[in-house]
């Protein structure tokens, strides 16, 4: 049984497949391209791991946060695998991956840069997600994390975990989404059962003629 991981949410095109106790992981950084890469990447993996596509039973995608074009390109291709081998796909909200990084600890949060002064969290307590997907401007996100620990330390993670860090608000080291720890989780059963749909923080600022939203 083989799960594969897919990232091109992010600058960057990913690719991770966990076999057994064998992890055999693919990176190229940069933003362009994508659509063109993944397919190979997937090719060279499952080849590095000795496997065929046959062998693959799951599929998880990244859904977001993240780049409009880069989302839709993984999410595509993950769906259309996922039907021609008819295995199911997992959709993953990073912000899980990032709220569970710090679950050993009583409040923590994933925390994510989506432009605008905006950011996206995501709240875990004792080790359980919280909540829903929320943003806001970054003033008022520091404050619902500040509240949301009653004065308690909160350990965050994310892209904008270190630029938000305080006396209350702790960050660790994860700033960028690890697909081995998206692994571990999904083996673990510790991520919500999301669609393999794009989550998508605020709606494109691209308009189609007539005001059609594409």
């Amino acid at each position: 049984m083989a799960l594969l991981l897919i990232d091109t949410s992010t600058a960057r095109c990913a690719v991770f497949i966990r076999y057994g106790e064998k992890n055999t992981a693919q990176n190229i950084e940069g933003a362009r391209g994508q659509d063109a890469r993944l397919a190979p990447m997937v090719q060279n993996a499952l080849r590095a791991a000795k496997l065929s596509p046959k062998n693959i039973t799951r599929i998880g995608v990244l859904v977001g946060p993240g780049a409009f074009t880069g989302v839709r390109i993984g999410v595509a291709f993950a769906r259309g695998l996922g039907l021609a081998l008819n295995v199911p796909v997992l959709g993953i909200n990073a912000l899980d991956s990032f709220a569970l990084a710090g679950a050993d600890h009583e409040c923590s949060a994933g925390v994510c840069a989506i432009g605008r002064g905006e950011l996206a969290f995501r709240l875990c307590r004792d080790g359980h997600l919280q909540g829903g997907y929320e943003t806001g401007q970054e003033k008022d996100v520091i404050a619902a994390l500040h509240a949301f620990g009653h004065g308690a330390p909160v350990v965050i993670s994310g892209t904008a975990a270190t630029k938000i860090a305080d006396d209350i608000l702790s960050p660790t080291d994860m700033s960028g989404v690890d697909l081995a720890i998206i692994a571990d989780l999904i083996d673990a059963n510790a991520l919500p059962n999301l669609d393999a749909l794009p989550w998508y923080h605020r709606p494109p600022d691209a308009k189609l003629p007539g005001g059609i939203t594409p």
